[in-house]
């Protein structure tokens, strides 16, 4: 391989900082029950959604069940008034729940699924000076696969779960070695190999859900953090010579070396603590989540460059790069309020409606130093129905389940004033919104 492909490769794997964020889940929900009600399911997930919410709701009932639906987030985030053309998010959704008994007791086995409809995963190559909504900008397009598990510690009371997600960490080198001809290219030789490896990382979900009285359900679940990290560089071993293309080159530095690292982190998501707390009555339901989210351990998604030469006796050298500025997030709270009502039954078909509200103040500091890692207080609304049918053909003697919901989420305008006046960027509003919808099919089996 030429020299100039050499270059290309040393420009593609270590000059561009790779930065993508946590899935969709944490922003615009799992499953069209839970959107309808706001997220605020801590105590009432039983479906595949249990999955993200509390694996320990798994537990809760009876029935086999499959689930297939699809969800669609659209944005609109502005800066100063020009939309930046942020992706949207869609995708299938679904699972599988697995129930039995073992020990007088009922136990669950699923998996839950967020496949992406055109990538898997993006990556974006963007300075800390470039302005953009670090948290959504073409992040949340990526695979959310959940898998869990829970028993029925209590007949009716007590219910605990606990459940994996795998993802990967990505480290590579494109090894570089030959000869350069620091005087004509065409005297240049290299020969490329690339080596990369994908180191699995587990994070890990549990959760409890306590029904003390029938009317009364509270639930508990950790969710914990993880941060996949993205290690790729370029290293050349080699001779600089001169006169390449002679019969007889004369070597200047025998097996020099460059070695330049791009290190960031790739994917974040915080470690979260939600508490809820419903109130069941035979028609309604009303529900209320708190959720912790450890946002000051988020680190910061810019890359750091690290250089190393040796050049023997020839005087080159390279300066370091600077550290990418602390990001500077902070620990939120998010409240959430769910309702739920029974507005129509029969002997063959029940309707349900619910809606859903929540408020989640930003965990990103105003932008008034050289970052520009924008977002901003958001709001959001929801409402949705089920209607669930009974007793349809011989083929289908269970219940099966049609939900949907659409939602609304407001970022407010947000001032972000330079601190410094000479600041490259300068000052700037920010604002926003999202307009989604999910549906599913589920069956009891």
């Amino acid at each position: 391989m030429k020299y100039r492909s050499s270059l290309l490769g040393l420009a593609v794997l270590t000059l561009t900082p790779l930065t993508a964020h946590a899935n969709p889940a944490d922003y615009f929900g799992f499953g069209a029950r839970a959107v309808g009600m706001g997220g605020a399911v801590t105590a009432l997930a039983n479906d595949f959604s249990a999955n993200y919410y509390n694996p320990a709701g798994l537990s809760t009932r009876k029935d086999l069940e499959l689930s297939l639906g699809y969800a669609a987030v659209s944005p609109s985030l502005n800066i100063n008034g020009l939309d930046l053309g942020v992706d949207p998010v869609t995708g299938v959704e679904g699972g599988i729940i697995l129930r039995g008994n073992a020990w007088g007791r009922t136990i669950a086995l699923s998996i839950g699924l967020h496949l992406p409809n055109e990538r898997i995963t993006r990556l974006r190559a963007l300075p800390e000076l470039q302005p953009r909504f670090v948290l959504y900008d073409n992040h949340p397009q990526r695979l959310v696969l959940t898998t869990s598990a829970a028993i029925e510690l209590i007949p009716d009371t007590l219910h605990f779960g606990a459940g994996l997600t795998y993802l990967s960490d990505t480290s590579g080198r494109l090894n570089v070695a030959g000869q350069v001809d620091i005087g004509d290219a065409a005297g240049t030789t290299m020969i490329s190999a690339v080596d990369v490896n994908f180191d699995a990382v587990r994070y890990v979900s549990a959760g409890l859900v306590w029904t003390p009285v029938p009317e009364i359900r509270m639930g508990l679940s950790f969710r914990d953090e993880f941060d996949l990290s993205l290690d790729i560089g370029v290293v050349v071993n080699g001779d600089i010579i001169l006169g390449g293309t002679t019969p007889d080159p004369s070597v200047l530095v025998e097996d020099a070396r460059l070695e330049i690292v791009s290190q960031n982190s790739n994917l974040f998501s915080p470690r979260q603590l939600a508490f809820g707390f419903a109130w069941q009555e035979p028609a309604w339901t009303l529900s209320i989540d708190i959720t912790w989210m450890q946002w000051s351990q988020f680190k910061s998604p810019t890359a750091l460059l690290t250089t190393e030469l040796d050049t023997g006796d020839l005087p080159l050298s390279i300066p370091p790069n600077p550290k990418p500025t602390a990001p500077r997030f902070h620990d939120v709270i998010v409240p959430r309020l769910g309702l739920e009502g029974r507005l129509y039954q029969d002997k063959y078909l029940t309707l349900t409606g619910r809606c859903g509200f929540w408020w989640e103040k930003s965990p990103a500091p105003a932008q008034d130093f050289t970052t520009n890692f924008i977002d901003g207080d958001k709001y959001g609304a929801a409402a949705g129905f089920t209607l669930a049918f009974d007793n349809v053909t011989e083929v289908l003697p269970k219940t099966f389940y049609l939900d949907f919901a659409g939602q609304f989420i407001g970022m407010n305008s947000r001032y972000h004033l330079k601190v410094n006046p000479a600041d490259p960027i300068g000052d700037y509003i920010s604002g926003g919104h999202f307009v989604g919808f999910s549906t599913n099919l589920r069956f009891d089996l």
